[in-house]
């Protein structure tokens, strides 16, 4: 089991108050979800099975893929080798762009997640290995953090998909995939 990333906040303005006023002060850490609400970290299942971990990277989140479930057209193949040469051969195929195809697929960053000022509401860009699109959605934290809800963003009378992902426990042995 990975050890859960804690962030911290200080409370000062309301301590240098006190202290001012002479009161004895102490400063404890505040876990950042206290403030903000739930946060994205975690792992997150797909419709297909497919899971994808979301974890701290710079000033944003990154989601990788940490677990892919082999389409059943593949599967008999999957079998029929042994799990480090059909590892090899999942590549990113389908990219527009040709230098970026012999990429593998297992443990790629295919979500960059960023804040808004709710704090159960990101903006996110979703490369999607299977057709090689990247698409700009809104997220959205469910269910006291157990959903992470995909899309969902409207402009006009459209609006996009949306894919409401249970989260997940890590898998220790990720990134890996099932035949």
């Amino acid at each position: 089991v990975k050890p859960a990333v804690t962030f911290a906040v200080r409370v000062v303005a309301p301590l240098a108050l006190a202290a001012a006023c002479g009161l004895p002060v102490q400063a404890e850490p505040v876990p950042l979800s206290s403030v903000m609400g739930p946060s994205a970290v975690g792992t997150w299942r797909t419709q297909d099975g497919t899971e994808i971990t979301v974890a701290p990277c710079g000033d944003h989140l990154c989601g990788t893929l940490s677990y892919i479930v082999i389409p059943k057209d593949h599967a008999t193949d999957c079998k029929s080798m042994d799990r480090l040469s059909f590892a090899a051969l999942m590549l990113d195929y389908s990219n527009p762009d040709k230098s970026l195809q012999t990429r593998p697929l297992l443990g790629l960053n295919m979500m960059q997640i960023k804040p808004t000022g709710d704090p159960n509401t990101y903006t996110a860009s979703v490369y999607n290995p299977q057709d090689g699109s990247t698409n700009d959605v809104e997220v959205f934290i469910l269910n006291g953090g157990s959903t992470l809800r995909i899309g969902g963003a409207c402009m006009g009378t459209m609006c996009a998909v949306t894919q409401d992902w249970p989260k997940v426990p890590d898998r220790p042995d990720a990134p890996t995939f099932t035949c």
